[in-house]
């Protein structure tokens, strides 16, 4: 298969195959049905995408996420692959057109689209020779972000018998790879699985009581591009000022930025101008850094496949790696309440369907294909909702195939100048000059702003004009009070689009006969992440790979089990100090409870890290007879 190394240097600029790409390769050009269970970084689009280039038409990529399919036609595009995605943008009718006499090699389309009547009867025209299931593990309602639509990619053979069907993914237990065989009805499928173990990673799950002040110690001494991963926008926010404000470079990235602020802050971190990217966990997916040498939980996530696709963005060179998680006593039932007690009732769920359809103006069997941008605040508020229960439903209803939901941070804004020519002109010659940069570039950039409300990029003024965005906002405020200008600004950071009609009887009768099955499911993940953040004698990397159903016994010897402690080895003293320092600094503590703090030591360690910390005039005594802070 000279060809493939060929189309591989030529396309991907590489060499050398990862492990199992060749062998997956082969194994669809030979017409099987396919399993891939590549890890995070292992090159699972490849295994589709270079077949591609081999057959005489296409292949059907069917993606979960709208965002994905964009960056994945974009990126294939620019190595000289032909592709398209369907999407609401045009009419379907017109993009099958190009899908049949387009030439092209990759055909993206969500499994909402491929069930679609239309796509089916055209299904024939488009010269299908490959399937393409990407983050497989969708199928299955034990797996990370079920989606029932998945469950239909099979009537899809029943058109095209003889195409061939590869499902790739990276995380999948036992059950769950049974579920995708199954509801795919793969035909004797040939199964490739790499092993999931990341022997390059040292994992460490620390227990301590100021996470704040651990990071800030871990990034005095180290200079790896990094990640740190928080539960919230806010938390991002508030880490990467701390770390700032500590002369150390970050900036953060979460879905309430506009296109242009993530492209421009992936951009610096990339290029190494920032050390470290704060995010939730809406960073990452398709992101290819090979040098991240850190990846820090502030908070754990919600399932460990969240936690081994995220630690699987570090050391993809190669190079050693470290993946920190942080666990406080009160973490547990904060993550119960935050994964689980937000989980909305059948009866919440029906409410908050028919309160978005008044909301959106949607009529009994309207909604397929329309698009609407709505404030989500706004409609929390109007109905007097809990906003994390709504998020909950929202997402919901994404996954059961009811609205497609895409978070952004439009800025719909609109202007006009109702000022004459002179007056205008008179203005922009006294103002001050954060002023005069806006008005110099409105009336610039928009010819036809004096004549008619003209729609304004509120983030091409805020590059040109080097304004912050709240400064543009109080400068076109000022000059709407002014009567200079009409200026209209409306926020929304919510995008839907409707997939089934409205009918309040039946839309969601499937989702909620699964809504137990899916809390069920959440609850065994949270359970089983709990466990192997609290289990510290067991390794890591064993104990993580037993979840995805890989058994191995050689331990690891880099992560902080104890198992993986080498033998007559003790803690270092200067690492008893920072855990017991942990804890001391967030106020006096008697000794016996830092011994129920830190199990993990012994009654020796522990004595020993005390009066070493003694001598270093770092803690004393009390009147109380506890440790307390110098």
């Amino acid at each position: 298969m000279t060809k493939l190394t060929d189309l591989l240097f030529k396309h991907w600029k590489a060499k050398d195959f990862r492990p199992m790409q060749k062998e997956i390769c082969i194994s669809i050009l030979e017409n099987n049905d396919t399993l891939a269970l590549l890890p995070t970084g292992g090159g699972k689009s490849l295994c589709y995408q270079l077949p591609s280039l081999l057959f005489e038409g296409s292949t059907l990529v069917i993606s979960p996420l709208i965002s994905l399919m964009q960056d994945q036609v974009a990126q294939a595009n620019a190595k000289g692959i032909k592709s398209m995605a369907f999407n609401a943008t045009q009419s379907l009718d017109k993009q099958l057109d190009n899908a049949a006499f387009g030439q092209y090699k990759l055909l993206y389309c969500s499994p909402e689209k491929a069930q679609n009547a239309l796509f089916l009867a055209r299904l024939s025209q488009l010269n299908i020779q490959c399937i393409a299931v990407d983050e497989a593990h969708c199928i299955s309602q034990w797996g990370n972000d079920f989606r029932p639509a998945f469950r239909e990619i099979k009537n899809l053979r029943e058109k095209l018998p003889k195409v061939p069907i590869i499902a790739v993914t990276a995380s999948a237990t036992p059950a769950v790879i049974k579920d995708i065989k199954e509801q795919l009805a793969l035909n004797n499928p040939r199964e490739f699985k790499t092993s999931f173990a990341r022997k390059n990673i040292a994992i460490s799950i620390e227990n301590t009581q100021d996470k704040f002040g651990s990071l800030l110690r871990i990034f005095q001494n180290n200079s790896a591009s990094s990640i740190i991963y928080c539960s919230s926008r806010r938390e991002t926010e508030e880490v990467n000022q701390l770390l700032n404000s500590s002369g150390i470079k970050a900036t953060y990235f979460h879905g309430g930025l506009s296109a242009q602020q993530k492209q421009d802050r992936l951009l610096a971190w990339q290029e190494e101008n920032i050390q470290i990217m704060v995010a939730t966990n809406a960073f990452g997916m398709g992101i290819d850094k090979g040098n991240v040498g850190l990846v820090v939980h502030l908070t754990i996530p919600a399932s460990l496949e969240h936690y081994y696709q995220e630690i699987g963005r570090a050391g993809r060179n190669g190079d050693r790696a470290k993946a920190i998680a942080y666990f406080s006593p009160g973490d547990e039932q904060r993550l119960i309440q935050q994964f689980l007690g937000q989980l909305p009732s059948p009866e919440f769920i029906q409410k908050c369907y028919k309160s978005l359809c008044n909301y959106l103006i949607i009529g009994h069997g309207e909604g397929i294909e329309q698009e609407w941008r709505l404030s989500f605040q706004d409609f929390c508020q109007a109905y007097q909702f809990n906003p994390k229960k709504v998020d909950a439903c929202i997402t919901l209803f994404d996954q059961a195939s009811i609205f497609h939901r895409i978070n952004t941070n439009r800025q719909n804004a609109s202007c006009r100048i109702i000022s004459s020519p002179a007056q205008f002109k008179l203005e922009l010659e006294k103002a001050p000059p954060s002023h005069s940069k806006v008005l110099q570039i409105i009336g610039r950039e928009y010819a036809g702003i004096f004549e008619r409300e003209t729609i304004i990029d509120l983030d091409l003024i805020v590059r040109k004009s080097n304004l912050s965005f709240s400064t543009l906002i109080n400068v076109m405020e000022h000059y709407k009070q002014q009567e200079l200008l009409l200026f209209n600004y409306a926020t929304s950071d919510l995008h839907l689009i409707g997939i089934k009609p409205r009918d309040d009887k039946y839309t969601l009768n499937q989702l909620l006969r699964n809504t137990a099955q899916i809390h069920t499911a959440k609850k065994e993940k949270l359970n089983s992440i709990l466990t192997f953040v609290k289990q510290d004698d067991i390794c890591k990397q064993i104990e993580l790979l037993a979840y995805f159903g890989e058994s191995i016994t050689e331990k690891c010897s880099l992560c902080n089990a104890k198992e993986c402690l080498p033998e007559g080895k003790e803690i270092p003293i200067e690492d008893i100090a920072v855990q017991i320092l942990n804890y001391v600094e967030r106020g006096p503590i008697a000794t016996h409870q830092l011994k129920v703090s830190l199990p993990h030591l012994s009654v020796e360690e522990l004595a020993e890290g005390l009066a070493w910390l003694e001598r270093q005039q770092k803690i004393k005594t009390n009147a109380l007879a506890q440790i307390m802070k110098l």
